[in-house]
């Protein structure tokens, strides 16, 4: 019994060590994209709002006040709440593009290195018959 016990307290330890590691990595993150949005303040070449809105993502994911706080400001201003939503879906549309091209051109590669192995074959289901 006192066995299982204390299985499960080990558990618990490394659970909340790898979430204490993630919240530490969250906040190191956030306060390095601050201070690459105050670097991008002073010199005018390099952007800042891009790094200041990725230090408010990584600090929302540390703090669970920080993360009522970013809410509550998007329920306050809709416009930055579509832009937002818009950015997120375009960025999704974009992946899922490159995700389909990446299996595109995968099919097609292993089409030609199927021409290369199998020459004789003239169709996919007659390759796939050779095998």
């Amino acid at each position: 019994m006192k066995e299982k016990k204390a299985k499960k307290d080990e558990k618990k330890k490394t659970g909340t060590l790898a979430a204490q590691r993630k919240k530490i990595w969250n906040i190191a993150l956030g306060i390095f994209f601050f201070i690459l949005g105050v670097i991008g303040i002073l010199i005018p070449v390099m952007p800042q709002v891009m790094f200041f809105l990725l230090s408010a993502l990584f600090f929302s994911r540390a703090s669970k006040r920080f993360r009522t706080a970013l809410r509550r400001f998007r329920k306050r201003h809709p416009k930055v709440d579509r832009a937002y939503e818009n950015w997120r879906r375009k960025a999704r549309e974009k992946r899922r593009r490159v995700i389909r091209k990446a299996r595109t051109l995968g099919r097609e590669f292993e089409e030609k290195i199927d021409d290369i192995i199998h020459p004789e074959a003239e169709t996919p289901s007659d390759r796939r018959d050779a095998r």
